[in-house]
């Protein structure tokens, strides 16, 4: 017996649209095409097809608002069932809703909506082609408002062991909640947030998922509140979808997923992350490329020229001072609303195998952070635009560069692309890592090196060096991360990538600050390469006993800091900047830079902080 719509107490979940297009679709055109999309789906899976029997009122009009449903019937057979014999009868429900030139689509199957989205995006003719799903500026502007009840969040941040990819929050007033520093490089998938539907229905919980064009309300208690509220909310959408006095981002604390190429030029600086998996397998397989391709992460480095007035641009990519070739990377805009990077190569990486793996790492969007002096940011395949405060990191260690003839860009010494880990702090090693070697913890006046000094770099290192001053009460642990500059140009701007790189490895280490720990690592590793890079007030050791003993005896009250030195800021370059923003002078480039650094820098910080540790970064305190 066919059922009617009032047997229906649908739950109001809804994908919705606005008509484009000199021919309005119909409900029905509409409702015929999804049938189609769901026949034609089952036959390319081989399965049976859904069956649609009639309904008794298959088309209303219910207060200026045409509604069109169905009901049908999906044979399948359960999913835990190894062969035949059993089907489950699944029964699901169809509603197309139009009032004026926006439209509702709602599917109890999220199957089927998911299909009949992408076919709604890609179509060029027939009902599909005269609708098109709403925007997350629309959605954001109308139906994200206050009293924010539940946030589905997600990480534009390079990943960290010490920060969340994605995560999940709830309470009250969640937009009060939000923590401006630690929160700030997120942006919401979804949100449930309060808002007033009518003037009786004035503090209803309405969920959004911006990105999907998908708003949802909750279980209906019949069919006529079911229409009673797709009317409001098809009204709502009418009403406040374009009103330029609604904001586009309701939480702006938190970052923005964007979805257009639109204002997005400029591009300044790429940083190369390194799959945690390469470094994984090249602390165990130290002979092959794996062990390559995380010593090329360290010495990787990339020199844009913009293409103008575009979001693209080309590439010389180095290792050291050696050039590899040239990429381009072009971003283009899909009829889905997707933005995707393409990568080609213009001239060289066709040497060895070894390149070719190199090349893969450069073209996989999944490895890059890209930053545009619009204040974009590109990272693991999307687009995010942050509103970076005024929030300053101040824990600068300035140490004069032009004292010697180290070598900027230099991170460690090497034998051809190899770390020569033997010649490190010798006489003519003038690299970062023979500068710490020689002269820690007296780097700025070039003293010599005094207490323990251990080098621990590699492949699931704790840190580049370990300084221990046993002799300070209470005793001094610091972890020491290095990574040599991408210019040593004195008029050098401020890089973020050069800072993100070095800043990810200090905080995925960060564990070993635990002296027990750390014990632990450097103990397991004692007798590699590594095991006579130890130092004891400038004397190099034959081994890391002595050190170890010593660590033993220290007890576990510890005065700890995590280091990064990086030597790519220039104390003037930086002092210059802030006046600048002090003078409220901020629609700058230069300004934009700081800022996004400020943000890497200040979230290091807090994660040193939670474990008791203080972190400094160490840059050239010139005087220009």
């Amino acid at each position: 017996m066919p059922i009617s719509s009032q047997q229906c107490t649908p739950y109001l979940s809804v994908s919705l649209h606005q008509g484009k297009g000199n021919v309005s679709a119909d409900v029905s055109g509409l409702l015929t095409s999804i049938r189609d999309v769901a026949k034609k789906a089952a036959d390319q899976k081989g399965l049976e097809k859904p069956r649609f029997p009639n309904v008794t009122d298959p088309e209303l009009e219910i207060d200026g608002t045409d509604f069109g449903w169905a009901h049908y019937a999906v044979k399948r057979a359960p999913g835990w069932l190894d062969g035949a014999g059993l089907t489950d009868v699944h029964n699901h429900i169809v509603v197309v809703a139009k009032r004026g030139d926006i439209y509702a689509l709602l599917f109890s199957d999220n199957g089927l909506r998911n299909l009949v989205a992408r076919k709604v995006t890609a179509a060029t003719d027939g009902q599909f082609a005269r609708i098109q799903r709403l925007s997350s500026t629309e959605i954001n502007k109308a139906f994200v408002e206050s009293q924010v009840r539940t946030l589905w969040l997600n990480g534009t941040h390079t990943r960290s062991t010490t920060k969340p990819d994605s995560k999940v929050l709830s309470g009250i007033e969640l937009e009060t909640a939000l923590d401006p520093l630690g929160d700030q490089s997120y942006y919401f998938s979804s949100v449930r947030s309060t808002l007033s539907l009518s003037d009786q229905i004035t503090s209803k919980v309405v969920g959004a998922s911006p990105s999907g064009g998908r708003i949802w309300l909750g279980p209906t208690r019949s069919w006529d509140e079911f229409a009673n509220t797709m009317t409001l909310v098809l009204d709502r959408a009418s009403d406040l979808m374009s009103d330029a006095n609604r904001s586009d981002k309701p939480l702006p604390v938190l970052a923005s997923s964007i979805n257009s190429l639109a204002g997005i030029e400029e591009p300044y600086d790429v940083a190369l992350i390194i799959p945690e998996q390469v470094s994984a397998e090249a602390a165990v397989n130290a002979d092959d490329d794996m062990r390559w391709l995380e010593q090329f992460g360290d010495a990787a480095r990339f020199e844009i020229t913009p293409v103008d007035g575009s979001s693209n641009f080309e590439a010389d990519v180095y290792w050291g001072e050696g050039r590899l070739g040239r990429l381009a990377y072009e971003f283009e805009q899909t009829p889905t609303s997707e933005i995707r990077l393409k990568v080609r190569t213009v001239d060289g990486f066709d040497g060895d195998e070894l390149e070719g793996s190199l090349l893969g790492l450069c073209r996989d969007p999944g490895n890059l952070t890209i930053y545009f002096d619009t204040g974009h940011t590109f990272s693991r395949g999307h687009f995010y635009e942050t509103r970076f405060r005024d929030a300053r990191f101040e824990d600068w260690g300035w140490v004069r560069m032009d004292r010697d003839q180290t070598v900027f860009k230099q991170e460690k010494p090497l034998d051809g692309k190899r770390f020569a880990v033997e010649n490190t702090g010798n006489d003519d090693d003038w690299s970062l890592f023979g500068s710490v070697a020689r002269h820690w913890p007296n780097l700025d006046q070039r003293g010599a090196q005094t207490g323990w000094l251990v080098c621990d770099d590699g492949a699931m290192e704790s840190a580049d060096f370990i300084h221990v001053d046993d002799t300070a009460v209470p005793p001094k642990l610091t972890l020491i991360h290095v990574k040599g500059s991408g210019s040593e140009s004195l008029n050098r701007g401020i890089s973020v990538s050069d800072y993100e790189v070095v800043v990810g490895q200090a905080i995925k280490n960060i564990r070993h600050i635990d002296r027990d720990l750390l014990r632990d690592k450097l103990t397991a590793n004692a007798g590699g390469v590594l095991q006579d890079a130890v130092w004891h007030n400038g004397t190099r050791q034959q081994n890391r006993n002595g050190f170890l003993a010593m660590l033993d005896g220290l007890g576990s009250s510890l005065e700890k800091t995590v280091v990064v030195f990086q030597p790519r800021v220039r104390r003037s370059v930086y002092h210059e900047i802030r006046a600048r923003i002090d003078a409220g002078d901020l629609d700058r480039a230069d300004v934009r830079r700081l800022q996004q650094l400020d943000a890497l820098l200040l979230g290091a910080r807090a994660d040193c902080y939670s474990l008791g540790a203080n972190f400094v970064v160490i840059s050239d305190g010139d005087d220009l």
